[in-house]
């Protein structure tokens, strides 16, 4: 990558005041990256994060700007531009605080679409089976997988909070797993009829004084 030519183009396509914040966030300065990350276009999110991390850029500035890019609603500026071996060594790079986790830890993953193998390839995983299952219920109810598989605390470079639930990136694609089909919950059965009839002869009994006087 001509890193030269990468960084007037993103400098090029930012306003004044972002180009300034750019410039300081690339040198190190964490408080210019946070603020970068709010002002900069959502589209040169993702080039942003790039950048930096072509240009080494210092923790914590850099883990200020892969922290921006890496919401919800932004990450898929990453995700979709870049092969997800160099999302990974992006999010490692960026040196995120481990998670407080002991011994073994069991991670699930939904199967959206397209094989086992290929879903366990995939980065986030999730550390509740019930958040992994309504995922893969909302995707493709009459389909729906999970993948379970367990690593050490060691080999997670990111934990953090979605709207969703919480996440887990590991350090590489996950080899051994489980695949796991889910259904949706069975709702109780009820007898229609007995219900109705029921109703009737609760509907045709006497109430009140009537029914003394009867």
């Amino acid at each position: 990558m001509r890193t030269g030519r990468y960084l007037q183009s993103v400098q090029g396509a930012l306003a004044e005041a972002a180009r300034t914040q750019l410039d300081l966030a690339l040198s190190g300065d964490a408080l210019a990256a946070r603020r970068l990350m709010i002002v900069a276009p959502r589209r040169l999110r993702g080039h942003i994060a790039n950048l930096a991390y072509h240009l080494r850029t210092r923790n914590p500035a850099y883990r200020e700007i892969m922290k921006g890019v890496w919401a919800d609603d932004t990450r898929h500026l990453l995700t979709a531009h870049w092969p997800q071996q160099t999302v990974r060594r992006m999010l490692a790079r960026a040196d995120f605080p481990p998670p407080e986790l002991s011994g073994p830890v069991t991670i699930y993953r939904a199967v959206v679409k397209g094989t086992a193998k290929k879903g366990a390839a995939g980065l986030c995983w999730r550390l509740s089976r019930e958040e992994a299952a309504a995922e893969a219920l909302l995707a493709d109810p009459a389909r729906a997988r999970i993948l379970t598989s367990t690593i050490d605390p060691g080999d997670i470079i990111y934990s953090g909070g979605r709207r969703s639930g919480q996440e887990v990136v590991p350090r590489r694609p996950v080899e051994t797993f489980l695949v796991e089909p889910v259904s949706l919950p069975r709702l109780p059965s009820t007898d229609v009829t007995s219900s109705v009839d029921s109703g009737r002869r609760r509907s045709h009994a006497p109430r009140g004084r009537a029914a003394q006087r009867a």
